[in-house]
This record gives structure tokens, sequence and C-alpha cells, in this order.
């Protein structure tokens, strides 16, 4: 596994803490070397793993994502993010949700625009919005995080593009080449649980394979008729 530089490294996982919650320490040997580097720089782990629980005086065993956190005195914790019931509140991070805005983030998992938050130091920013698929918490993701390219899947963006994905909007994007070389339309939206711009809606395009299609059949048909005509 290749390692970026990071805000913590290797030596700084606490991993006695993390025996004591049921994690082997071997688990970041399943990490792919994009959710290490997340990892260490704080971020939550893409996957799930199994911890252990104490509820209602019952031991349990739960799935949870992992968080690292460092204090100011250089300390490294364990945050544990566990599966909760999804839950929008009127207000987050000083922003009062519409309802419009709460039925997005419930049917879209995504705002679907950027907001101005308030961090717990007071300070104020610009931040999309959106709920992780996998323990259904609120994620908060400031824009300057995400970076929006020129060029997806082969194809150059629009001015308007960039700027509709760059508010957190829906775009949708023709032409873009998949694997095996075959072109697909999707829907491109930032999504702030994932640090990433995700895909949805897919829709192969299958003109292009259509036209070769026909184009083969017609050419058998032409080599047919040569070949009886002579």
């Amino acid at each position: 596994m290749e390692q970026q530089n990071t805000r913590m490294n290797m030596n700084d996982i606490p991993f006695d803490k993390l025996e004591k919650v049921g994690v082997d320490r071997n688990f970041i040997n399943y990490m792919e070397s994009r959710e290490l580097n997340d990892f260490l720089n704080g971020f939550r782990s893409d996957k799930l793993y199994t911890i252990n629980a104490r509820i209602n005086d019952q031991d349990y065993k739960i799935p949870a994502k992992l968080r690292l956190q460092q204090g100011e005195d250089g300390t490294v914790n364990v945050k544990v993010h566990p599966i909760q019931r999804l839950y929008i509140p009127d207000e987050y991070l000083g922003h009062k949700f519409t309802k419009e805005e709460k039925g997005a983030l419930l049917n879209d998992k995504n705002l679907g625009k950027t907001v101005e938050l308030t961090n717990r130091n007071g300070q104020k920013d610009s931040y999309y919005l959106s709920i992780d698929s996998k323990t259904n918490e609120l994620i908060p993701l400031r824009t300057k995080h995400i970076n929006i390219p020129d060029k997806i899947k082969g194809v150059e963006l629009t001015k308007d593009q960039k700027e509709k994905l760059g508010a957190g909007q829906k775009v949708k994007v023709d032409g873009m080449m998949g694997k095996n070389d075959k072109k697909f339309s999707a829907t491109l939206q930032v999504n702030a649980a994932g640090r990433n711009i995700s895909f949805s809606d897919f829709k192969q395009e299958k003109q292009e394979k259509q036209e070769k299609s026909e184009d083969q059949k017609q050419g058998k048909g032409k080599g047919a008729k040569q070949k009886v005509s002579s």
C-alpha cells in the first residue's frame, strides 16, 4: 500500500485502543490505498468494522465506521460511528433546514446545494452536506476540499456543468467512457460523505453499438450479393 503525506502516520494509530473495542490490528491490511490515506487524515473509514459495544448492560457486536482524532497535545484517539436511525434535525451547525432541503437529504442523500455552516470553533465556511449511506450520519464537507475537474471519463465538462457541480447540484453528462470502451451517460453530483463526485442513473449508450451492428449487417449483405453475382 502506497502512503501519501497525511496528518497522521501508521505509528500514530492507537492499536491498543482499537483492540479494546474488538478491532484486530490487522484491519489496516484490508484497507485500499485511498481509504488508508483518508483514515490517516482523520476521515471516517469507508468500510464498516465490527466492534464491541455495551448497551443497557448487555454486550453486543455492532458494525461501525472508525475515525482517528488527534488532540492538540498530539494524542490520537479512536472514534466509532455506528449505524444510526436516519434523522434530519431542524438545525445543523447554525443552518436551519427547510422542508425541501430535508426532502432532498432523505431522498437523494445529498443536499443538492452548498450552505454556510459554523464549526465548533465558531468559524463559518461553505459546505456540502450528504447522508452517509452506510451509517445514516449527516456529513459536512468544506467546498474547498472538492476539486471539480475539467474532464470526467473522457468528457470535457462545460463551464455551466462545472459551476453546477461546484454548487452541489446534479449534472447529467453524456458520452463518458466506461469499461470495455463502452460509452454511458450518468448523473453526477458532489457527495460529501464519500468526498468525491458520485455517479447515479447510469444508462448505457447503445446508439454507437447499434450503428456498428447495422454496418456489419450491410457489409455482409453486400458481400453476399457480390459473391452471388460472381
